[in-house]
């Protein structure tokens, strides 16, 4: 997702509509042909087929509203910044939208019940934003591969408070956790903690493509206060790896003085990117890359160096391009954080977005389409 370091009133968000990514041997309407897409058997048929498309929020119907939060809705496109719809229409935020591996479903936030910007809810709907439906406490969902199941972050109790005052806050007490999304609709479960951590704030979770694991972030309770300056550094932020059932022992995929936010699994599972402060302190963030399998002390690969910072990275379903959010000023002196491209070694790295309004909370999944056959 989705993931997850976002300020609305002013610090970080993403996403554009300008450039394309045709030249960039990436995506372009459909997906290469044998790429692997989806793991879920009811997604491509002889009338329906799989088509790339990037999920993300944006404020660009009502740019001026106060407070910002509230005017961001859903939003589909292509990945060349094309075909643009809408998906929700309402007076909260809405965000962290999630395509599901069959592209039928997206999961996604909203702050509709709260009516508070960092404390979230997850909603489900169809991929054309029909049947809206409540799902549970929480935020930034990940589908499995089998489209069953979603991880997520939320309060261990149930009464922890938000860390940060962005969208998708993680709480206090903030473990992953799993659940079913057909028994949540029926209201027939509760969804299970994987992680159960009292001393650290899990959040940001991924769930790799080949289902075995789950990627996230956690750092110690209480290394994030707000009343600092700048607010909201957690130089024990990690990335962690942990086995899908919960089983065993998370392993750290990094460990090191600086913080690391926002893991997404490559489409082959074997490298995860994210985003990192790797100059320490409260320096800006950018794009780093690391096999699944390194040594937590192995050096991440850095993509980008943004005076402005990078955030919230995404793979494209074919591998080849990362799509993230680049900071900049807002409005009247900037253009605000707009998303970028780049192929997947960190070169070639181009806007694709552009104002009006914020445009944010990317996720590249696929799009269930009739073919017209």
């Amino acid at each position: 997702m989705q993931k997850k370091v976002i300020s609305f009133a002013g610090v970080l968000i993403l996403i554009a509509a300008c450039a394309s990514l045709a030249s960039f041997g990436g995506d372009g309407a459909r997906a290469a042909p044998g790429a692997r897409l989806s793991p879920c058997d009811s997604g491509r048929s002889s009338q329906f087929d799989l088509e790339s498309t990037i999920a993300f929020s944006s404020t660009r119907d009502d740019p001026n509203h106060v407070p910002v939060a509230d005017a961001a809705e859903i939003y589909l496109m292509s990945p060349d910044g094309t075909n643009l719809r809408r998906l929700t229409h309402n007076d909260a935020g809405d965000g962290f939208a999630n395509l599901s591996p069959d592209g039928k479903r997206i999961v996604f936030d909203s702050s509709r019940i709260s009516g508070q910007t960092n404390i979230s809810d997850l909603f489900l709907m169809n991929a054309d934003g029909s049947d809206q439906t409540f799902l549970t406490r929480g935020s930034s969902a990940t589908w499995s591969p089998d489209c069953k199941n979603i991880a997520f972050h939320a309060s261990a109790s149930g009464t922890g408070t938000p860390t940060r005052t962005d969208p998708g806050s993680a709480t206090t007490d903030s473990d992953i956790f799993v659940a079913n999304v057909d028994d949540l609709v029926a209201g027939v479960a509760q969804p299970t903690d994987l992680t159960n951590s009292p001393g650290k704030v899990d959040d940001d979770p991924d769930w790799s493509p080949d289902g075995k694991h789950i990627a996230y972030t956690a750092h110690d309770v209480g290394d994030d206060p707000p009343d600092v300056t700048p607010p909201f550094i957690s130089n024990t932020a990690e990335i962690y790896i942990m086995n899908a059932d919960g089983s065993g022992t998370p392993r750290p995929l990094t460990a090191n003085t600086y913080e690391e936010r926002s893991p997404a699994w490559s489409p082959d599972s074997a490298r995860i990117v994210f985003s990192c402060r790797t100059d320490g302190g409260g320096t800006v963030f950018h794009i780093c890359v690391k096999d699944a399998d390194a040594a937590p002390n192995d050096l991440p690969q850095k993509l980008t160096a943004s005076s402005f910072g990078d955030l919230t990275p995404t793979w494209s379903p074919d591998g080849t391009t990362i799509l993230f959010h680049r900071v900049a000023p807002q409005p009247p002196r900037g253009i605000g954080p707009q998303l970028w491209v780049m192929n997947a070694d960190g070169t070639d790295q181009r806007q694709l977005t552009s104002p009006p309004g914020l445009n944010l909370l990317a996720h590249w999944g696929v799009l269930r389409v009739h073919t017209g056959r």
